[in-house]
């Protein structure tokens, strides 16, 4: 008598590959461009967290107290703007968190930051012009207030970034 063996457990990561793999066929080039800028994004924040958690646990680790200290400083920015595959939109990445904005959204806060007032002054009106028009990017890119050094390392990422021609 021959012996069965026992069905292979699937896990909800080999259906969901396998449900994937069976899309793939009938995307166009857009679709999976679109797909694996998503892969790179979740990938990017997995990293993050992974080195987040790494840093908690080191800082528990700490006898001397240093921990504590540090805790109360904030995390060094680290902000990156993607533009997304069709062009229409970008993402400023911080931290794990991303938020999109509209092409003309951001071609507005460029034009905020390319302004010849002080960092402080620009970082201020970028501010002022985020609270009012996309209060849901403060959470999103974990911006405390105004005083908030990341929002003056924001303009000097867009400065750097874009120019904006003049026609």
């Amino acid at each position: 008598m021959a012996t069965k063996k026992a069905p292979v457990k699937k896990t909800a990561r080999d259906v969901l590959a396998a449900e994937l793999r069976s899309m793939m066929k009938n995307l166009d080039e857009e679709g999976l461009a679109f797909l694996v800028e998503q892969a790179r994004v979740h990938l990017h924040n997995m990293n993050v967290i992974r080195l987040e958690e790494e840093l908690a646990a080191a800082s528990r680790s700490d006898k001397k107290g240093a921990a504590k200290k540090s805790a109360n400083r904030l995390p060094a920015a680290d902000f990156r703007i993607d533009r997304s595959p069709s062009g229409a939109t970008y993402h400023i990445i911080s931290g794990g968190k991303w938020k999109m904005f509209t092409d003309e959204e951001m071609l507005t806060m460029v034009k905020i930051a390319q302004s010849k007032d002080t960092l402080l002054e620009v970082s201020h009106r970028l501010w002022d012009w985020l609270a009012r028009e996309r209060p849901d990017a403060f959470e999103d890119l974990d911006l405390e207030d105004h005083h908030d050094p990341r929002i003056k390392e924001l303009v000097k990422l867009l400065r750097k970034k874009f120019a904006v021609r003049k026609n």
